[in-house]
């Protein structure tokens, strides 16, 4: 009996043992999972970012872009007041409105209830009043530098100044390259879209009532006569979005100077650059009105075709004054119109 006992007791030891060794592999396992533990659950490991994950790059804030002089310009991506020195038409037409314009942003009569708000930087430009509107950008024509020299020095200061010549398609370059630097280049796609849609059923208008009849654009002044291009004073409107036939005297000037603005003749060669039809510019009142009385006295003036023929249209000066894509437009329109005798 005493021997069953003492063969039985190292079992039983052997069995408190194995319990022991259970016990402290629970408890070690139990510190690992508790809060303080060094070691991270794998749901933590999971969520851990990557120790080779790169950052997440910031935008850039600006570029560089180059302007019509060849130079290089530090610009914002996306600018937020904006001064034109010239072009204010061409930003409202993209859906921006600038802080600040010259004096003929504010003579476009189409967009003049838009320009509510704009602040007038002078002529010159003024620099403390630019200053003061704190502008992140500044877009003037090339003769700003030139006529402005010193001003422009001053504003350079200020703001970058992205330069546009006058001297290119106001619709296919001024206006893309607008919106290229302000960001908004699906704006003008659509735009130029809408314009070349008008401008086509416009030059139907106008062949169905008038053909191959040419047509000429004149503006009196006291002492001055001036036959208008491809340019500015209805001169694009009527070349480049109408396509209508100038005279052989007109499409030699022309051919000469794409953008061309005008050339002033002698009365005595008014025959010889008349068109068909007329569109005239004489101011209503003053001393322009009074030289255009002495024309309409001449012979050479009653001989015009178009004046036999009933075919002279007066132009508002007003309306018809500028060259920015939007006079362009509407006045194309309202031309098409006049010249179909509507």
């Amino acid at each position: 009996m005493l021997s069953s006992r003492r063969s039985s007791r190292p079992l039983l030891l052997s069995v408190i043992a194995v319990l022991m060794l259970t016990l402290l592999l629970s408890a070690c396992n139990s510190k690992s999972d508790s809060p303080g533990s060094s070691q991270p659950s794998s749901a933590a490991a999971e969520q851990s970012p990557s120790p080779t994950a790169s950052p997440v790059s910031e935008q850039p804030k600006t570029r560089t872009v180059k302007d019509d002089l060849d130079r290089e310009v530090t610009v914002p991506v996306s600018p937020e007041r904006i001064i034109a020195g010239e072009f204010a038409a061409e930003l409202l037409a993209l859906g921006i409105k600038p802080v600040g314009s010259g004096d003929n942003g504010f003579k476009v009569a189409y967009t003049q209830s838009e320009m509510e708000g704009v602040q007038r930087i002078g002529d010159p430009p003024n620099p403390e009043t630019i200053m003061n509107l704190e502008p992140d950008l500044v877009i003037a024509p090339t003769v700003f530098l030139e006529i402005y020299a010193e001003q422009m020095e001053q504003i350079s200061k200020l703001a970058p100044i992205y330069y546009i010549s006058f001297d290119q398609d106001p619709i296919y370059d001024i206006l893309t390259k607008i919106a290229d630097l302000v960001g908004k280049t699906d704006e003008a796609k659509a735009w130029i879209a809408e314009y070349e849609q008008e401008a086509a059923t416009a030059r139907g208008k106008l062949e169905k009532s008038i053909g191959d009849e040419t047509v000429s654009i004149f503006r009196v002044e006291k002492g001055r006569l001036r036959i208008y291009l491809n340019r500015n004073f209805a001169g694009y409107m009527l070349r480049s979005a109408l396509q209508a036939k100038a005279p052989e005297a007109v499409a030699a000037e022309i051919e000469k100077n794409k953008n061309g603005s005008a050339v002033e003749i002698s009365l005595e060669k008014l025959p010889e650059y008349a068109g068909n039809h007329l569109l005239l510019i004489v101011r209503s009142e003053g001393e322009d009105k009074e030289a255009f009385k002495e024309i309409e006295k001449s012979g050479l003036w009653k001989n015009l075709d178009a004046v036999k023929n009933g075919n002279v249209h007066f132009l508002e000066t007003e309306k018809y004054y500028g060259s920015d894509v939007v006079t362009i437009r509407e006045t194309m329109k309202e031309a098409a119109k006049m010249l179909a005798g509507e």
